[in-house]
Parts: structure tokens; C-alpha cells; sequence
């Protein structure tokens, strides 16, 4: 392991200390960052795009608009998602640009049944792709409450051209040691995809508006 989970859970605290994280009028997210060093990007040496469920389920979960067949549509309510569209009201939005835009900005997660990929791929897919956002296929079963209630406690872990990854673990009302937990799924993630030992420069964790704090790696 790159980062043992007491030097993961000292720096949450620092990272979620008043000092370092000044209180703001809405609850913050706690991210933790990964860099690396001497690795070209543009050749594709580091391809990361993991969906990493959290074994500590945020206060906040994750925002997740769901697409499904009509035999799955009772399930989807159980798990009560940020939004159902049935594959008639996705139709509708074709052409809509600025509701599509505001779905693809509100939500974090978009699970669409198998039938209808093709049409959410042409019709939502514009606006997600800028965002760094992806339609995710549902299963084939009619029972997907549980794979919904997974994405609302997953995050992603994703590179981009520049070498580092950097993924929501939660809230700053959690725990630190709840927080580390999630980290430690996330770094999990990484190794298991990633040769790190050599190339990893540094591990960091932060809240959305306060100071970046170092984890202590051995």
C-alpha cells in the first residue's frame, strides 16, 4: 500500500482542521489527489477510468439519473435516484440543449438500460463528454436497486492528459478515519491498474475551498 490509513487519517484531520478548511454556507466534498512523475500522459503510460464504489457511504450521495427499460422501472424507485427518465421522456429532449446541459451539470452518475444506449449516447452524450462524464449500462436484470444504491457511494477515479488523478472519498461532516477508508479504496484502485511503485510523486487530500494538505507516504 502507497499510504498506510493512519497517515491518511492525519491529514484528513488537518485537511478538515478550521485553520487549514474556514467554515462556508454549504457542505464541502473531500477529495484526494494522486501525481505522478515521469510519465508521458499524451503516450497513455497511466489509462485510469475506474468506478470505485465507497465502502463508507458519503452523507451526501452521489447524484445519479437513471434511464431504465420498463421492466426495471419499479426497482429504480426503490433505490429513489436523483432522476428517472423513461426512455419516451429522453427521447423528448433531443435538441433540447439546455436541459440536457443542466442534467449532465446536476447529476454525477447516468445508468441507462441497455435499449436505450444508443439514444442516450446521441442525445445526452455531448453534454457529458466536456464534462468528463459517461452513460453507464445498466444490467439486464429487472432488479437494479442495488446496482443504482452502489452509484450513489461510488466515485470516480479517472486520468486526464495531465499526471495526476483526483477523486471525491466524501464529505467534510464524515469522519476522518470513514474518509480514509474511502482513500484507501481509491489508492486500492490505482495499484490494482497501475505499477505505482517509481513513479508515484506525492498523495494529497482537500476540501472543495480549503488548503491542500500532504499525506506522509513511506
Amino acid at each position: 500500500m502507497i499510504a498506510d490509513r493512519n497517515s491518511l487519517v492525519e491529514a484528513l484531520k488537518q485537511a478538515l482542521d478550521p485553520s487549514n478548511n474556514p467554515k462556508r454556507n454549504f457542505t464541502q466534498s473531500v477529495d484526494i489527489i494522486v501525481t505522478f512523475k515521469g510519465v508521458d500522459m499524451k503516450k497513455g503510460e497511466i489509462k485510469l477510468r475506474e468506478i470505485v464504489p465507497l465502502p463508507k457511504a458519503p452523507t451526501k450521495a452521489r447524484k445519479v439519473l437513471v434511464v431504465p427499460s420498463f421492466e426495471q422501472l419499479e426497482s429504480v424507485k426503490k433505490a429513489q435516484p436523483n432522476v428517472i427518465l423513461t426512455k419516451e421522456e429522453l427521447q423528448k429532449l433531443q435538441g433540447q440543449k439546455r436541459p440536457v446541459k443542466k442534467l449532465a451539470r446536476q447529476n454525477d452518475w447516468f445508468l441507462i438500460s441497455q435499449d436505450s444506449m444508443a439514444l442516450a449516447g446521441r442525445i445526452i452524450g455531448p453534454a457529458l463528454g466536456p464534462r468528463g462524464k459517461f452513460p453507464v449500462p445498466l444490467p439486464n436484470s429487472s432488479d437494479v436497486s442495488e446496482y443504482v444504491n452502489r452509484f450513489k457511494r461510488s466515485t470516480l477515479v479517472k486520468t486526464k492528459d495531465q499526471p495526476h488523478v483526483q477523486a471525491f472519498i466524501g464529505t467534510e461532516d464524515m469522519k476522518p478515519e470513514d474518509l480514509a477508508d474511502n482513500a484507501l479504496a481509491v489508492l486500492n484502485a490505482i495499484e490494482n491498474k497501475t505499477r505505482v511503485e517509481g513513479i508515484l510523486r506525492a498523495i494529497y487530500v482537500k476540501t472543495t475551498m480549503g488548503k491542500v494538505v500532504k499525506v506522509n507516504v513511506k
